[in-house]
């Protein structure tokens, strides 16, 4: 009975012991401070320079140019970026009448019985061009690029074309006026400066860029044309600027012409984004 009572007695103990720890009062809770996570160190990949871009900072280095302004800094900001420029051509129909622009720079030709489609887009911003040579200065060997067709426009893609006005009175519209030769305007380049030091490695030597597809049967060819695209990094001329622009006259904008690295280009189709051929250097 007594080994009973003692056991009895400390079975009770525990039980009173279990009790206090279950009504032990809990304890305040302290608010910690947020730990914030660490800013990501990653650099921001910036999208190269389209079209749109490239002619607006031409735009301001025209204007620079023409007040007789200094944009240095704004030059030295420009230098190494990377850029991805469409120039758009061959927006009319190809056929036996565009036999003569065949030999242009830019053209598109389509034999229908063969199915055969030709592109064709060849350097004509070179050094033999005086102003080009004035821009370029001593000890630059070689120019190579292209002016940008229809610099005004800052996407890439075909004008619209007039409208016919009709004759006063008259139900038919009036007869087309000879076509006049287009005004001179502003003229854009895009080119890659080469002197008596650089490698001749990356030199197309003013070969064009060419292409020879043969359509199927229900394929025909665009009908806005092709562009040329033109990619790589924007570098300053050994004189300093990215963008170098030379006025002509009080009047009209200066004539410009960017300096660039051409890493790779291609011809593709406006519509799909398809590439018909592409080259790298």
């Amino acid at each position: 009975m007594q080994k009973l009572g003692k056991c009895s007695l400390a079975a009770a103990g525990l039980t009173v012991l279990a009790s206090c720890q279950q009504q032990a009062p809990e304890q305040p809770t302290v608010n910690q401070p947020a730990v914030e996570a660490p800013a990501s160190r990653l650099p921001k990949i910036e999208p190269p320079v389209d079209r749109a871009g490239l002619l607006q900072a031409v735009r301001a280095a025209a204007s620079a140019a023409a007040l007789g302004r200094d944009d240095a800094e704004v030059q030295r900001k420009l230098d190494g970026k990377a850029f991805e420029v469409r120039i758009r051509f061959g927006c009319a129909p190809a056929g036996p009448a565009e036999e003569a622009a065949a030999k242009g720079p830019f053209n598109v030709r389509f034999e229908p019985d063969e199915r055969t489609l030709r592109v064709r887009a060849a350097p004509d911003l070179t050094l033999d061009d005086p102003q080009v040579a004035q821009i370029a200065g001593e000890g630059i060997e070689a120019v190579e690029g292209f002016w940008m067709r229809r610099p005004w426009l800052l996407a890439d893609g075909c004008p619209v074309a007039p409208v016919q006005a009709q004759a006063p009175g008259a139900g038919e519209p009036a007869a087309p006026e000879a076509a006049a030769a287009p005004p001179a305007g502003q003229r854009v380049g895009i080119a890659q400066f080469f002197s008596a030091t650089d490698s001749r490695v990356g030199r197309r030597n003013q070969r064009a860029y060419e292409a020879t597809s043969t359509l199927g049967a229900a394929e025909q060819p665009s009908p806005k044309g092709y562009n040329l695209v033109l990619s790589g990094r924007l570098r300053k001329l050994p004189s300093g600027p990215v963008i170098s622009c030379r006025v002509g006259n009080r009047e009209s904008p200066p004539d410009c012409i960017v300096s660039a690295e051409f890493d790779r280009a291609w011809i593709e189709n406006p519509g799909t984004r398809a590439i018909i051929a592409e080259w790298s250097s």
